[in-house]
């Protein structure tokens, strides 16, 4: 359902991600976000009801979209989601006074709202949705404010009246290829964020297709063990003749409609460990069975994977619940990331050519 103009605030632990590394910390407080997009309620498998929020930024991309012509960049936009456990018997809203702090991420700061009148109601234990009540507390009624009752309207006569289902609507373009949607932690993404995403299709076998999908992510910063940055880094490029951060794993899908069933994490299963952990290189050996798909992105042509490790392993599930998620869906326009169709030998080979051209103007400069 539509949430424009409402906000999400939420009590949790607050987390450091200082000098790269990543971890939770045992002081508590208040995180408020804007530009919500849509709430929509969903049932797990267990019975629990959850309430999946999106939201968006809007950035301007020079090196994210190359096979663009505008030198100056273009404008791209940053989809966010995030999945929250909500109460079945929602509070009333009220009116109070808040003040909302909000990170500015181009000015490195931090800038509060406020104090102004809200409307407000409750979601669960620690969690609120809620608008500013532009037009006074006793106009809640009014045109401007009549958002928050809606959501809250939607949320009342719907939470009882809830099927399962792991088929979530991303309120995009239908796409009848079959393909990925990519969930990572939006904090992890600030450096390591995805540069390409590339499905290539494998020659069918006994009914069954393979796709190939191959990601570049601009870095592969440790966290956990930070301190062999550099290193891993030197590693890296001497090893694999590339800066970037290349991993792959394989969707196993029906030949006749394209349906995925099948997953293949091939030394990058991240198991159940979650952004913390740098070093995870799950489903080693051979010859493995491959992992059910749990989540659907709008058809069951698109299965939904969550990359978990600062070193990108990856799963089917999410290990990081309690994180903004940025959301990389291949085929919609605005993307700010290149989405082919490209093998992942010739991405290596094209990788390796940038670090050798890197290399050797480097060298001329040194002379």
């Amino acid at each position: 359902m539509d949430a424009t103009g409402l906000w999400f605030s939420k009590l949790e632990s607050n987390f450091s991600a200082d000098y790269g590394q990543f971890r939770w910390t045992e002081e508590q407080r208040t995180w408020d976000w804007d530009n919500l997009t849509t709430a929509d309620l969903v049932s797990t498998k267990d019975g629990m009801k959850r309430l999946v929020l999106r939201r968006k930024g809007e950035i301007r991309t020079r090196y994210g979209r190359p096979d663009l012509p505008e030198k100056e960049g273009s404008d791209a936009s940053l989809r966010y989601m995030l999945g929250i456990n909500i109460n079945d018997g929602l509070e009333d809203i009220k009116c109070d006074y808040y003040t909302a702090r909000v990170y500015d991420h181009h000015k490195n700061r931090w800038n509060l709202i406020g104090p102004k009148k809200r409307f407000s109601f409750q979601i669960d234990d620690n969690a609120w949705l809620w608008q500013w009540a532009d037009e006074g507390c006793e106009l809640l009624g009014v045109a401007g404010n009549k958002k928050i009752k809606e959501i809250h309207d939607y949320l009342k006569n719907n939470i009882n009246n809830l099927d399962y289902t792991n088929l979530f609507n991303l309120d995009v373009d239908a796409n009848h290829k079959c393909g990925p949607v990519i969930y990572q932690p939006a904090v992890d993404g600030m450096k390591n964020f995805i540069r390409e995403i590339h499905c290539s299709t494998e020659p069918v076998t006994e009914g069954k297709k393979e796709i190939e999908v191959t990601l570049v992510f601009n870095n592969e910063e440790l966290r956990k063990h930070r301190i062999l940055n550099k290193i891993y880094e030197y590693v890296r490029l001497t090893k694999y003749g590339r800066l970037r951060d290349i991993e792959s794993f394989h969707i196993i899908a029906d030949s006749d409609d394209d349906k995925a069933n099948g997953l293949r994490f091939s030394g990058i299963y991240s198991g159940n460990n979650n952004l913390e952990e740098d070093t995870i290189h799950g489903d080693l050996g051979e010859d493995l069975p491959p992992h059910r798909v749990k989540y659907y992105a709008n058809d069951y042509k698109h299965p939904i994977i969550f990359i978990n490790t600062s070193n990108h392993a990856m799963a089917e599930h999410d290990t990081n619940p309690d994180l903004w998620k940025w959301e990389y869906v291949p085929w919609v326009e605005n993307r700010p990331f290149v989405s082919g169709e490209e093998r992942r030998k010739v991405i290596e080979d094209r990788y390796k050519n940038l670090a050798k051209t890197f290399t050797a103007k480097l060298l001329k400069l040194l002379r």
